[in-house]
């Protein structure tokens, strides 16, 4: 499956390995902050969970995870957001 985390807080690109793989970008926006997105494919429910844990051990908020789904020729998406 192919996931799209959104996280508050800036990581490094170069940390992708450390969260399997995935592409990791920061922006950064005067409301908001620094905004880390992780996006990429993540190959079961026990590898999504490690890089989850892996940004609750660097204290990072999570705003969002995203799984998206092929559907054809479109790609519609499941989200689960998370509210502090």
């Amino acid at each position: 499956m192919q996931y799209q985390i959104t996280v508050q807080g800036q990581i490094d690109a170069s940390w992708s390995a450390w969260f399997n793989g995935l592409v990791v970008t920061s922006a950064t926006s005067h409301a908001n902050g620094a905004i880390t997105t992780l996006s990429g494919q993540v190959a079961d429910q026990a590898a999504l969970r490690g890089i989850l844990n892996h940004l609750w051990d660097l204290n990072l908020t999570i705003l969002s995870v995203i799984q998206l789904e092929p559907q054809g020729e479109q790609e519609s998406s499941r989200q689960l957001e998370v509210r502090s």
